[in-house]
């Protein structure tokens, strides 16, 4: 990065003003400069800016506000004029009736305080509001506003601009856009930057928002210290591809007048189409996991509808349903140029695991498989039966629609089970763990990744678990006592899973870590198995799924710098239902009954479990490379 010059801005001036009129540079830096309490630091942007300033007048031939500018008055008069009141304090503790003429409150003054009529305290006086009026002089001549495209060299102390830079990050329209796109935690990816400098920075680019523009609430707090929805209400409300949170639907496609209105009062509070999906989500809203998977698919049809078929859901018919069941199809898997829709397929589809409340979300990550398309298909034509149920609409087009998807050429995703980490990668994965140093993040991970694995609970059924659904039973023939753990598993159901010996004592161990009894019988029924770091709130499933795909991309990173790059890509893929698969997987592996494997599951239908069982695949590998190795030898 080339050296630039350094650019003056308004909180620069702040600074320096402040310093001019005695104040503590400490305190002023921690207030106007993005390297806070940094000292030395603070010091040298003194520095910069006497002579800078000094040598913008000189270019201008302003040679007494040149001298003017490079003088600390303040200092100097504070030290001759040591501790004596102004005269309109000595006034108030002196003649709070006003019994004194002006003349001869004066002379009462000087004989109180003769130091006062000092001259050169006086002339320092008049000396400093000459100062004052030089400096806004100079911020007429000098202070600018950053723009985008400024560098961040242009703007920050070099220390910190470095750090930046390394980060990928080299102008200021790039930091504003890392900061809208990962929120309050973007400085973890700036090195050596921590949370304060990151907080200060922000700070800076909120005193220039008129040219820069907003940043959105996330970036200003805490994430889990806001609720996403009011996040996104934060958001101005447009017809875009957005959440539904923050569409804003133009009235002529918003349903209230749509040809599919049934012909008389709805039995629902509902005027339009969205208040109608919110009717029927709540319906949902027994179970997090099933309302949050129906809105996902009717945002997405919502949106289809009003961006690109340029229709309300009251005015789709059977061809609009036939389309969005091809264009579901196509979707991430057709070329550019023979792409037929008018919005473009990049518009629909961004990164996994996008928050909603970003502006890159997206409701799409990817093509999606011709079951998952069944599946969509299933849950709107489920949502346009409820409407016509509950007389909203007049009729289902749904019903005369094949859920058959639009022909694809592609393999299917996986023909054997993938999603699952074999014995070794297990180990490694556990060995991995152990060399991490002992903080609160280490510490969680080494209960949460055998207590996943052993329980083979569900991502949703993992953060739910509490101390209170721990309970003991006695072992037929035995004395001994076998924990268990209840489980609310889809759909509201109930099991109940073993809690092993060898997870029983990476809890206790955690809980004392967390300050609470390690005998988790004697703790609140309240208190969740897995906790904020805080150590008493429960995590949220967002939060423990970042931390485990951490814990596998940094698996990955250290079998890539050991020279294991095929191997590493497991990891890179991995996510929490890996840990639900491998223990699956692990157990069929081991000849348990498929019955068990599925009760331990919680699967509905044995169909699902038999995926565990050991492959006619890997069975075939195993014959051919024995034949080989026979005819090799």
């Amino acid at each position: 990065m080339p050296l630039v010059e350094r650019k003056v801005g308004r909180h620069h001036l702040a600074f320096y003003r402040g310093w001019v009129q005695g104040l503590d540079i400490k305190s002023l830096a921690d207030l106007y400069l993005e390297t806070g309490l940094d000292l030395r630091l603070a010091k040298a942007t003194l520095t910069w800016l006497r002579d800078t300033l000094s040598q913008a007048a000189l270019r201008h031939g302003r040679w007494g506000e040149a001298r003017l500018l490079k003088l600390h008055i303040a200092g100097e008069q504070r030290d001759c004029q040591k501790d004596y009141p102004a005269l309109d304090e000595f006034r108030v503790e002196h003649d709070p009736e006003g019994f004194y003429r002006e003349n001869e409150l004066i002379q009462l003054y000087l004989q109180t305080f003769p130091q006062a009529a000092d001259k050169k305290v006086g002339q320092r006086r008049r000396l400093l509001e000459q100062q004052l009026g030089a400096l806004v002089w100079i911020e007429q001549l000098l202070a600018t506003e950053p723009v985008p495209d400024d560098l961040v060299s242009a703007w920050f102390d070099k220390p910190v601009a470095d750090r930046l830079i390394l980060a990928g990050i080299s102008t200021i329209g790039a930091m504003h856009e890392r900061i809208r796109e990962r929120g309050y935690r973007w400085w973890l990816t700036v090195p050596k930057l921590g949370e304060k400098g990151a907080a200060r920075i922000v700070a800076w680019l909120r005193g220039y928002e008129q040219t820069l523009g907003p940043l959105p609430g996330h970036a200003l707090a805490p994430v889990r210290t806001q609720s996403t929805p009011s996040l996104i209400q934060k958001r101005d409300r447009v017809t875009a591809i957005v959440p539904i949170e923050a569409l804003e639907v133009p009235a002529s496609l918003a349903g209230e007048s749509g040809s599919n209105r049934f012909p008389g009062r709805p039995r629902i509070d509902a005027i339009n189409d969205h208040h109608a999906i919110q009717s029927w989500l709540t319906t949902k809203a027994g179970s997090p996991n099933t309302e949050r998977a129906y809105r996902k698919e009717a945002e997405r049809l919502l949106l289809w509808a009003v961006i690109e078929r340029q229709k309300a859901l009251a005015d789709m018919e059977v061809d609009d349903c036939t389309a969005y069941r091809d264009w579901l199809s196509m979707l991430g898997r057709t070329a550019p140029s023979q792409w037929p829709y008018r919005i473009p397929q990049e518009s629909w589809i961004g990164k996994r695991n996008t928050p909603r409340f970003s502006p890159n979300w997206k409701p799409f990550d990817g093509a999606l498989s011709s079951s998952s398309v069944r599946h969509t298909l299933t849950i709107v034509s489920s949502l346009f039966e409820w409407l016509v149920r509950v007389q909203y609409f007049a009729f289902n087009p749904w019903d005369v629609v094949g859920k058959k998807p639009a022909s694809q050429t592609d393999a299917p995703e996986d023909l054997e089970l993938t999603r699952v980490f074999s014995e070794a990668q297990w180990q490694y994965l556990n060995d991995h763990l152990a060399t991490k140093p002992d903080d609160p993040h280490a510490r969680r991970l080494r209960f949460v990744l055998p207590f996943a694995y052993a329980t083979g609970l569900r991502l949703s059924e993992l953060v739910d678990a509490m101390i209170g659904r721990l309970y003991t039973m006695s072992v037929r023939n035995s004395i001994r006592a076998r924990w268990m753990l209840k489980v609310r598993g889809k759909g509201g159901k109930w099991r109940a899973v073993p809690f092993p010996d060898s997870v029983l004592s990476a809890l206790r161990l955690y809980l004392s870590q967390r300050g609470l009894n390690h005998d988790p019988q004697d703790n609140p029924p309240e208190i969740p198995l897995i906790a904020n770091l805080n150590g008493i709130d429960a995590v949220t499933p967002s939060s423990l799924y970042k931390t485990l795909r951490t814990l596998f991309q940094s698996a990955a990173d250290a079998l890539r710098r050991d020279g294991h790059t095929q191997e590493a890509k497991d990891f890179d893929r991995a996510s929490v239902h890996w840990l639900r698969h491998t223990r699956g997987s692990h157990l069929g592996t081991a000849g348990m009954p498929p019955n068990l494997i599925q009760k331990l599951l919680g699967h509905a239908s044995l169909a699902t479990t038999s995926i565990y069982t050991e492959s006619d695949e890997e069975r075939l590998w195993q014959e051919l490379t024995e034949l080989e190795g026979s005819h090799a030898s």
